[in-house]
């Protein structure tokens, strides 16, 4: 009776231990699995664009992200909950930021690095050392600075930021391929993570960056799956001059609500919280 007791009990640890273990695991099938994803483009002193936002608001920003008790992940980070299937840390946020706009060594780095705070910067290697009217983009030697920093992480935009819906398999495949190895050659860190030049993607896009062996690629509307795993079209919190009006409302109702948003507050412009 003893000998069958033991055999039952073992059977028993055998299929309870394994769900044990699956119960801290992550499903990542909707955007409901991963933490806020903020994506800012530039900071400036004083902005040019809807899409700017200043540095009196990034760091109001990033003081109440420490004052709730956030933790900001590094790409690594981000990119080791997924691969290994694990939760990712209770109050958890990702600062992204797109197009690689000097803004983000002139004023974003600094002020993240006060607070020992972390960010993902979506680079245009093809954009290196170039400039557009009021926004220069970031050189390559203070790409490599910023690398420097074990709490930045250069990831990839594509290497020339084209629109992908309207390029060729042969394009889109150089593009995010060549840009990833670009990136991993001159820093000599990984680079597993990729946002969607303006957000755009469809099945053909989605397939050639699981391809290419990126882990999370980042969109900007939440435009689902297409039939992929929702690592491959992770909508962000679109960042710009309107979240620092009326005390950051906008903002701190993003970040909290980020899970349950509607997919229509996904968009450059916040129509849907006009009235809140």
């Amino acid at each position: 009776m003893r000998k069958l007791f033991l055999v039952l009990l073992a059977g028993l640890l055998f299929l309870v231990i394994p769900s044990m273990h699956l119960s801290h695991a992550i499903s990542l099938a909707s955007r409901e699995s991963f933490p806020p994803v903020l994506m800012y483009h530039d900071i400036k002193s004083v902005p040019v664009n809807g899409f700017d936002v200043s540095l009196e608001d990034f760091k109001k920003q990033l003081d109440w992200l420490q004052q709730e008790g956030y933790t900001t992940l590094s790409a690594e980070e981000f990119a080791a909950c997924i691969k290994n299937r694990q939760a990712f840390p209770e109050k958890s946020i990702l600062i992204t930021f797109d197009d690689g706009y000097q803004g983000i060594y002139t004023y974003a780095a600094p002020e993240l690095a006060k607070r020992n705070m972390k960010a993902v910067f979506f680079l245009i290697p093809g954009d290196f050392d170039t400039a557009l009217k009021d926004y220069p983009y970031v050189t390559k030697k203070q790409v490599l600075e910023l690398a420097a920093n074990p709490n930045f992480s250069m990831c990839s935009h594509t290497m020339t930021h084209p629109n992908l819906e309207t390029s060729s398999p042969a394009v889109i495949k150089e593009e995010v391929t060549k840009s990833k190895k670009v990136l991993e050659d001159l820093t000599g860190r990984p680079c597993d993570l990729l946002a969607y030049p303006c957000g755009n993607y469809n099945k053909g896009i989605l397939a050639a960056v699981k391809e290419a062996g990126y882990t999370a690629v980042f969109a900007v509307n939440d435009r689902g799956m297409l039939e992929e795993a929702a690592r491959f079209s992770i909508p962000r919190i679109y960042m710009g001059t309107i979240m620092g009006k009326n005390n950051m409302k906008l903002f701190k109702y993003s970040v909290e609500h980020y899970k349950e948003m509607p997919k229509e507050a996904f968009a450059e412009r916040y129509k849907f919280f006009k009235k809140k």
